[in-house]
């Protein structure tokens, strides 16, 4: 009999603090690329992964209903993923300057970024903020916020977030220990008397 595969250990994704998030994104506002700045907020919107991001076509956005249909994401799976309405006039008035446009983010050689570029493009930006991040964080940090504040059921994030199993979204929970929870520990503990 063959023994039982080794689990890899679990652990917890990083997330930025509220005061890196807000520092990560001054920084970005502050560069003269507006292009970069949308793609780096949808990213956090969305929670895409950066492969996925890189291959969305301007007619995969739907700014009516506020989502984009992500081809073939992870696992050969499509989804629908959910943007803000207010960042749909954002996107609106992106898609108007480039009408021409195929991909939604396209490079000055009009193809479609890399996730290489976007990785160096998220890099400068947070080296120069002062934090660790890569795009990934930043669906991490969409996991994680719509966990803590959503309200949405895991099977929910499940479909907008595109994880193949549920139990997946554990360790999300646990990122988002928040005030409130902590607050109510503190108070139980501190009825204890040891």
């Amino acid at each position: 009999m063959r023994p039982a595969p080794e689990k890899k250990p679990q652990k917890l994704p990083r997330v930025l603090t509220a005061d890196e998030f807000r520092r990560f994104y001054q920084i970005v506002d502050r560069a003269s690329d507006v292009q970069h700045a949308l793609m780096l907020r949808l990213v956090f919107y969305t929670g895409v992964r950066v492969s996925e991001l890189c291959r969305i076509e301007v007619a995969d956005v739907d700014l009516e209903a506020c989502k984009i249909f992500v081809n073939q994401g992870k696992g050969s799976k499509d989804r629908y993923v959910l943007f803000g309405k207010g960042f749909a006039t954002a996107l609106r008035t992106h898609i108007a300057a480039h009408p021409t446009n195929r991909w939604l983010f396209q490079t000055r050689r009009n193809s479609k970024f890399t996730p290489r570029r976007v990785q160096q493009i998220v890099k400068q930006h947070a080296e120069e903020a002062g934090v660790n991040a890569t795009p990934h964080s930043f669906r991490h940090q969409c996991i994680t916020f719509l966990t803590r504040n959503s309200g949405l059921a895991d099977a929910e994030l499940q479909l907008i977030t595109g994880h193949a199993r549920r139990e997946t979204l554990a360790i999300y929970q646990h990122i988002a220990l928040d005030g409130e929870l902590e607050g109510k520990y503190q108070e139980a503990m501190g009825k204890v008397g040891l």
